[in-house]
């Protein structure tokens, strides 16, 4: 999954937002206007008891952490970068997320203990969390800020007693182990290391719990015999990614990075490489050995600057290796990139970036791989591996649109995917494999009668064009034939000052309702030097080419901000964020703007209804029913959160959803709706898995309100 950027935002409250983005609706008679903004400000009422539902597909994205349920066949619980922990009872073939109470949706570590067996400890972006009935509810306690994981620093970072369910050990990225004798409610620090480093992994041997081992990146493997108490460093090499003990005869395994895999057959007195085949790009990061066979041992490695991974297995006790990198796509499930050559060449493709190996203790032929885009399943020892996605939804959703019978869903790296059967089925659109001009970031979708099939106009940021720059990607046979892939107009760079991230990206698109030739692009950034930079650009063509506008807003500084009024097509708005932050107004298609709103200075979303009132969402979310020339505040929300999803009901202008955000990977946020244009306010959060989404769209045709950022959830409206 493409890394998060940080924005610059003006305060502590709002930190570090997901890429994301949205827009929509219809044109209706205008009326009621002016009696929609005259409603006293909102008030919150309680939360619905509202239902949603899993509408997405699998895979896509970064998986990180693993563990199987110590006693039945076929639980396992699998923690993503964004979308918190997934869990299926029938080995992989059907997941769910369970996510009730988890403090943040980075999880990086998992821990199970024969203890008490539906018992779950997860190490989360903000710290741990514990489950005491298989992951349905979580409870998470505050903590010191070192007790979190980190992404590349936690590989298996927390481990749970397996005598003593209460006793649990954490290992910290900035080089601490901290233990918890109370199911993680308090901790205490015992180990930290005397040069400055990782403890990737903490390990307890089961054979006797009272050994403690931590894998750190330059004391190599420490241990502890007294529970945490005293530590000493065993000889073994410096950077130390993980270690195992076998549990039928004691014998300790260690994980060394490109240093490969190492056993000492006296607890750790003396060490042994063994033939595991390592280097600089092929990293050995966690080794796992049968518990019914002590010869069986395996070795996970990984190359994550490449994007490759692989498992070695050895039937000898690590005297030999065998390596495979190969695994089954389930492209029904996870149909994205369904024409890669090697797919159709073979039926199989390579791992990427694996994180987690997970073997069933009582059923030790049954392991799992957790891994960037595919995750993969064993049911043989590791001789086959295969994908299974169902319900392992980590799709980062930009836009939703809805065309006739057809869904359409862009996406971060996974291009455009469309389901002609309300979501229960998606197939991808485009890239049907990697295409450097084509494979990356799509942030909006514009769909509308083409001459051969649904017209697609996309707004993207491709991985790998060269040179780098934003692109505007156009089929007319709905993605039967590869799509035209036009930059003319265009920046032929990316601009960077002044931006949301790293660098400016044409997150924004919006079509004119009422001529099928323009559309309107938004890409964030000042002009610097001779390069002219981003802001308001204008296809007159049907987006073939573009033209940036002459005359630009105020401000360029965009996340969502682009708009056009329905009613009045020349007229467009455009919100943007810090200096010179509001919204801008443009009565002449672009040609000239005005300053209209200054109340907020980050509007992070606009939106113009059906009926021409315009929404400005920040803090709170701001109404004119006079096309921008007076505004109404209509939610008297606090200001911890920003709206960042909107959206309203055709033909019933005072019902709007909304969605409020925490930046950053905690598990904050909710969605609301008001049926009185902002009177009152009702949370309909309800047990989404992910409280936060960026988009709101509502499909008229179904009664469904649909959210997407992280997954795609709908529920009737």
């Amino acid at each position: 999954m493409t890394s998060i950027a940080t924005p610059l935002l003006p305060d502590s409250s709002l930190l570090n937002p997901f890429k994301k983005l949205q827009y929509a609706c219809k044109y209706i008679y205008a009326i009621t206007l002016t009696a929609l903004l005259c409603l006293p400000l909102s008030a919150e009422a309680g939360e619905e008891a509202v239902h949603w539902e899993s509408s997405g597909w699998g895979g896509g994205g970064f998986f990180w952490s693993a563990v199987f349920h110590p006693t039945k066949k076929g639980v396992l619980y699998m923690g993503g970068d964004v979308l918190g922990i997934y869990k299926t009872d029938d080995s992989g073939k059907q997941w769910r997320l369970i996510n009730n109470g988890l403090p943040s949706y980075g999880v990086f570590s998992l821990a199970v203990t024969p203890a008490s067996p539906e018992s779950i400890y997860a190490l989360t972006v903000n710290g741990p969390a514990r489950s005491l009935d298989g992951g349905e509810h979580w409870t998470a306690n505050p903590v010191q800020k070192e007790i979190v994981c980190q992404k590349y620093k936690s590989i298996r970072a927390i481990a749970a007693d397996p005598v003593d369910a209460d006793l649990v050990y954490v290992g910290s990225p900035k080089g601490k182990i901290f233990k918890s004798e109370d199911g993680a409610k308090t901790w205490k620090e015992v180990y930290a290391l005397a040069q400055a480093g990782t403890v990737f992994s903490v390990v307890i041997n089961p054979r006797q719990p009272t050994q403690v081992f931590g894998a750190t990146a330059t004391a190599g493997i420490v241990e502890s015999d007294d529970r945490g108490v005293t530590w000493k460093e065993l000889a073994t090499p410096k950077k130390a990614a993980h270690i195992t003990v076998s549990p039928s005869d004691g014998v300790l395994y260690g994980a060394f990075f490109d240093q490969g895999v190492y056993k000492s057959a006296d607890g750790g007195k003396t060490w042994t490489k063994t033939a595991m085949e390592a280097n600089a790009k092929n990293n050995a990061i966690e080794v796992v050995v049968n518990p019914q066979d002590a010869n069986t041992v395996y070795c996970l490695a990984a190359d994550h600057s490449a994007w490759a991974g692989a498992v070695y297995t050895s039937h000898d006790a690590g005297a030999t290796w065998t390596r495979n990198n190969r695994m089954k796509p389930d492209l029904e499930n996870d149909p994205t990139n369904p024409k890669d050559p090697d797919f159709l060449k073979t039926g199989t493709g390579p791992m990427s970036s694996v994180t987690n190996l997970a073997l069933s203790p009582n059923f030790p032929n049954d392991l799992f791989i957790s891994a960037n885009w595919r995750s993969a399943y064993s049911e043989d020892g590791g001789k086959t591996w295969a994908e299974r996605a169902r319900g392992a939804d980590i799709s980062c959703v930009t836009d939703i649109r809805f065309f006739k019978n057809r869904t359409y869903a862009a996406n971060m790296d996974e291009g455009v995917l469309m389901s002609e059967n309300n979501g229960a089925n998606w197939k991808a659109i485009w890239p049907l494999s990697y295409q450097p001009k084509v494979s990356g970031d799509v942030w909006r979708v514009a769909i509308s009668e083409g001459s051969a099939g649904d017209r697609i106009v996309a707004a993207a940021s491709p991985w790998n064009n060269v040179p780098r720059k934003n692109v505007i990607l156009l089929s007319e046979d709905g993605g039967a034939t590869p799509p035209a892939v036009i930059d003319a107009g265009l920046p032929d760079y990316l601009p960077k000052a002044n931006t949301m991230w790293d660098h400016g990206y044409l997150r924004a698109l919006a079509a004119d309702p009422n001529d099928a030739k323009v559309f309107y692009a938004g890409i964030d950034g000042d002009p610097e030097g001779d390069k002219t930079g981003g802001g308001v650009f204008k296809s007159e063509d049907g987006g073939y080419t573009w033209k940036q506008l002459p005359v630009q807003p105020g401000s360029r500084r965009m996340y969502y901000g682009l708009a056009v009024d329905p009613t009045n097509s020349k007229r467009i708005f455009w919100g943007t964020c810090g200096n010179g932050g509001g919204l801008y107004r443009s009565e002449d298609g672009g040609n000239s703007w005005s300053y209209v709103f200054k109340d907020e200075g980050w509007i992070f979303n606009l939106h113009v209804s059906a009926e021409g009132i315009v929404y400005a969402a920040g803090k709170n979310l701001w109404a004119s029913a006079d096309h921008g020339t007076t505004w109404k505040k209509i939610s008297n929300f606090d200001a911890s959160q920003a709206i960042m999803g909107l959206e309203t009901k055709p033909g019933s202008p005072n019902t709007i959803w909304i969605s409020r955000v925490t930046w950053g990977s905690d598990a904050g946020g909710g969605i609301y709706k008001t049926t009185d244009g902002g009177a009152t306010w009702s949370e309909i959060t309800g047990d989404i898995p992910y409280r936060k989404p960026l988009v709101l769209r509502y499909n008229a045709a179904t009664g469904e309100l649909w959210t997407g950022f992280v997954g795609l959830f709908k529920t009737k409206q």
